[in-house]
Formats: C-alpha cells, sequence, structure tokens
C-alpha cells in the first residue's frame, strides 16, 4: 500500500510539475506579450471557466463516496448503475450552465463580455463541458487505482494547450490562448474516454443513485463551492473594484501559489480514494488512516514552506528581469508564495474529513472561511492597499483556515488536546521558520544593482544559505517520519518500472 501511493503520488505530481510548469511559461511569456490589462482579460475568463468545472462538484463527491465503497462490497450490478447514474446528472448540470451563462452573458455586458464577446463565453463553456466529462472520468478511474490515465489527461491537455496557445499568440493576440486551451481539453478528454472506456460507461441511466448521489454530496459540495469561493473571492473582488490592469498583475502571484501547491494537490488528490478504502475495510476505524494521514501531513508542513521561501526569493529578481512591466505584482506574489504552504495543510484536512464521513463539519468551517475572506478582502480594497492588501488578507484566511481543519481531523482521528496542540506546532513551525528566515536574507543580503550576474549570483548565495540554515532547524522535526525509506522506495519503483514500463496495481 504505502509503495503504491509513493508510485502514485509520484507519478501524479510529475506530471502536474510538467503541466503546471508549461503554464506558467505560458503565463509568463503570455503576461509578457499581452501586458497586465490582457493578461488580466485572461485571468478573467478563467475564473468563469473554473466556476463552471466547479458546478458539477456535488456529483463528483458523491462518487467519490460511493464508487469506492461499492468496489471494496464487490456489488457489480450496483456499482454500474451508481457510475451512470453519475454520469447524468454530469451532463444535466453541466447543460443548465452552459444554458444560463449563455442567457446571462446575451443580455448583460460586464468586464468580461466586454473583453470577449458571447463568442469567448461559447468557447470557454464548451471547454468547461469537455474539463467536465473528463472530471467525471477521472473520479472513477482514481477509485480503481488507474491514476496513469489521469496523469496523461492533464499532460495532455497541458501540452497542447499550453504549445497551441504559445505559438499562436502573434497572430491571434489573447485569442489564442483559448483556442489553445479549448483543442488541448478536446484531445485530452478523447484520450481519457478511450482509457477509461472498460470502468467507465458513456450512456446515462438516472436513477435513485442520481438523487442519493446528490444527498452524499451535499454536504461536501457546499463545502467544496465555499471553500472555491474562498479561494476566487481576491480575483473577483480585484476584477470588480480595481479592474482588469490589476488583475492581470495579481494574476503572476496566482500562478506562483497554484505551481507551488502542484506536490500538496497531488498527494491529496491520490491519497482521498485510498483512505477511504482503507477506512472501510478496516470497519470505519479511524485509527487505520492515522499514521498515513500524519506521515503526509508532516511532510507537506516540511517541504512545502522551503519550495515558498525559494519562490519568495527570486520573486523579485525574475519578474525584474522577465516581466518588468509587472514589477508592481511582486510584493502580492510574495506574500502568495506563502499562502499555498497553509492551504495544502488544510486541503489534506478536508480531504481526511471526507474519508471519515464527516463532510458536515465542514460546511460552517467554509462558510465562515468565505465570509472572513470576503471581509478582509474588501477592508484591504476599500482602505486602498490595493492587491498587497488583498493578498495579506488571503495569506491571513489560508492560515486561520488551515489551523482548524488540522485541529479538527486530529480530533477525528482521536487525538487529545494536548496531542492536537502539539502536532498543530509541530506542523506550523517550519513555516514560522522560513517566513522570517526568507525576509532576512532578502531583506540585509547585498548584492541589489543593474547587473544580471551579480543579482543571479545574490540569488544563489541566498537560496543556498537559506535551505542550509532552515534544513538545520528543521531536521529534528523529519525524524522518525522514515524519508530515507520513502526515498528507496522510488529509486526501486524507478528501477523495477523503468522507461515506458506500465505501472502494475
Amino acid at each position: 500500500m504505502r509503495r503504491k501511493f509513493v508510485r502514485d503520488s509520484l507519478g501524479f505530481a510529475i506530471s502536474q510539475y510538467v503541466v503546471r510548469a508549461l503554464s506558467t511559461l505560458r503565463g509568463l511569456l503570455a503576461a509578457r506579450l499581452l501586458g497586465p490589462a490582457g493578461y488580466g482579460d485572461w485571468n478573467a475568463i478563467m475564473l468563469l471557466m473554473d466556476y463552471g468545472t466547479n458546478a458539477h462538484s456535488c456529483t463528483l463527491a458523491g462518487l467519490d463516496q460511493a464508487v469506492p465503497a461499492r468496489i471494496v462490497d464487490g456489488d457489480e450490478a450496483r456499482l454500474a448503475a451508481v457510475k451512470r447514474a453519475g454520469l447524468f446528472n454530469i451532463m444535466l448540470v453541466s447543460g443548465l450552465f452552459a444554458a444560463s451563462c449563455l442567457v446571462y452573458f446575451g443580455r448583460t455586458h460586464g468586464q468580461v463580455r466586454e473583453a470577449w464577446g458571447l463568442g469567448g463565453v461559447a468557447v470557454m463553456l464548451g471547454c468547461a463541458v469537455l474539463i467536465t466529462l473528463s472530471y467525471y472520468h477521472h473520479t472513477l478511474l482514481r477509485s480503481h487505482g488507474n491514476m496513469a490515465a489521469v496523469s496523461g489527461w492533464f499532460m495532455l491537455q497541458g501540452t497542447i494547450g499550453v504549445l497551441l496557445g504559445l505559438g499562436a499568440i502573434p497572430w491571434l493576440g489573447k485569442w489564442a490562448l483559448l483556442w489553445g486551451w479549448l483543442l488541448g481539453t478536446l484531445v485530452a478528454t478523447i484520450s481519457v474516454v478511450w482509457r477509461g472506456r472498460a470502468v467507465v460507461p458513456l450512456v446515462p441511466a438516472p436513477s435513485r443513485d442520481s438523487l442519493a448521489l446528490l444527498a452524499i454530496g451535499l454536504p461536501i459540495f457546499i463545502y467544496s463551492t465555499s471553500n472555491f469561493v474562498m479561494r476566487s473571492l481576491d480575483r473577483v473582488i480585484i476584477l470588480k473594484f480595481l479592474g482588469t490592469e490589476a488583475l492581470g498583475l495579481y494574476g503572476l502571484a496566482v500562478m506562483a501559489m497554484g505551481f507551488l501547491l502542484t506536490l500538496p494537490d497531488a498527494i491529496a488528490f491520490v491519497l482521498y480514494p485510498q483512505l477511504l478504502k482503507r477506512f472501510r475495510a478496516a470497519g470505519n476505524d479511524p485509527a487505520a488512516i492515522r499514521d498515513q494521514v500524519h506521515r503526509a501531513m508532516r511532510a507537506l508542513s516540511l517541504i512545502v514552506p522551503a519550495l515558498c521561501a525559494l519562490a519568495y526569493l527570486a520573486a523579485d529578481d525574475a519578474i525584474s528581469l522577465l516581466l518588468p512591466r509587472f514589477i508592481d505584482g511582486v510584493p502580492a506574489l510574495r506574500i502568495l508564495c506563502f499562502s499555498a504552504a497553509g492551504l495544502s495543510l488544510a486541503n489534506l484536512g478536508s480531504v481526511v474529513q471526507m474519508s471519515l464521513g464527516r463532510q458536515l463539519r465542514l460546511v460552517p468551517v467554509a462558510i465562515g472561511m468565505t465570509a472572513l475572506g470576503a471581509t478582509l478582502d474588501l477592508v484591504a480594497v476599500y482602505t486602498g492597499h490595493g492587491i498587497r492588501g488583498v493578498a495579506w488578507a488571503t495569506f491571513l484566511t489560508y492560515a486561520v483556515n488551515s489551523t482548524i481543519l488540522v485541529v479538527l481531523t486530529e480530533r477525528a482521528l482521536g487525538a487529545s488536546f494536548l496531542g492536537t496542540v502539539a502536532f498543530l506546532v509541530r506542523l506550523f513551525l517550519p513555516l514560522a521558520v522560513a517566513i522570517p528566515l526568507a525576509y532576512l536574507f532578502e531583506r540585509f543580503l547585498p548584492g541589489y544593482g543593474p547587473s544580471v550576474p551579480i543579482r543571479l549570483l545574490r540569488l544563489v548565495v541566498s537560496a543556498a544559505g537559506w535551505l542550509a540554515i532552515y534544513a538545520l532547524v528543521a531536521s529534528p522535526l523529519a525524524r522518525g517520519f522514515g524519508l530515507r525509506g520513502v526515498v528507496r522506495e522510488v529509486i526501486a519503483l524507478v528501477r523495477l518500472r523503468g522507461p515506458g514500463r506500465a505501472a502494475d496495481d
């Protein structure tokens, strides 16, 4: 089980890093070619696409719960029925969302409509529908243990979408990004449909399971929707009150944070169905998943702050050299880099709650955090602190959210109050060390100036020095984690599989 988890997490994380690296490259080149305002237009329509693909999460949450359980039970007839019922729900909700958007944007004229017109909205909706169908396949394939097909979808969509989008920018401008994304999504969707043909039905069939999936997934849907709103509200408020140019500057920070969340997202994505199966097989005993959850959380608490700090140290030099027109977005970028560290623990905590069937506890947390984020964001805007203030508001919201979800997770796994406090301190101590240490290196290390070689040397020295001190401080927290064993398993898997060799379960 541990080897499979390492293999699946590593494979998915690698594919995600490749895709997000390409997406980051696309973002950097698009930002350089389009400028803050044009890049803000792209971020605006991507916001709409994100909301479209989130509309189906109620059914997918229900499938996440029902499919692994019926696989464990060995009931093939009921398993097939719930899959087809899920597809019916997905198609119905996607159709309603697309129709509602066309009606809304056909009758109103906001910043998205002015930037892209109704044709751009229609292309975006086509992407959203294809992505929704792909997510349905991802859910079922992940439950059946086929992470290779899921990773392949992300690789195809990201690679084709990025390369086509970037290649056509000189001729199509910002539209190249949208058409590239549509074609990449189409090819990736065809691929995942073909690879999932043995376990993923393509003929919908409404049944009692259709309503059952909605009932099972409703608490998770409320949580995931509120959580998504919390994670996107900063961009919505910036678009509404500060305009597309400010959104373009802030978009670089969001892009960097998304890249830093690659590893945490991959671990949570792979871990969720495994926790469900292990919990079910152990007779719903939380102790059966405690060690696996603790290892994952401890790993993220050590690794992600280090990645965030390196991004923080590189931010000013990278933006001034590559995107000088975006230099005003550097403060927000630096702040959101560390926001990723807090959010990574929150995501994993929510997965544990859902695995234990405690979805309802997530609802008030998500609603409360959304309200907190909205309040802090609006205060930042109305007090004139701009995108930097919004970034600080986002960081504080994510930190509070992570703290609450880690506490809920520990209590659900049977930890005492003192044990919960001790584990919480252990998880956040690396971040508490990483932030001031990065600030000190950035603030007081000499070497600023117009010379590019000197600035690069300064970056290398600051990164190496920071890592050396951080490793010294954090090494006691890594004891007993089994890091060497994980590394040995990764090396063994690479040797066993070799290039191009299929993974066995």
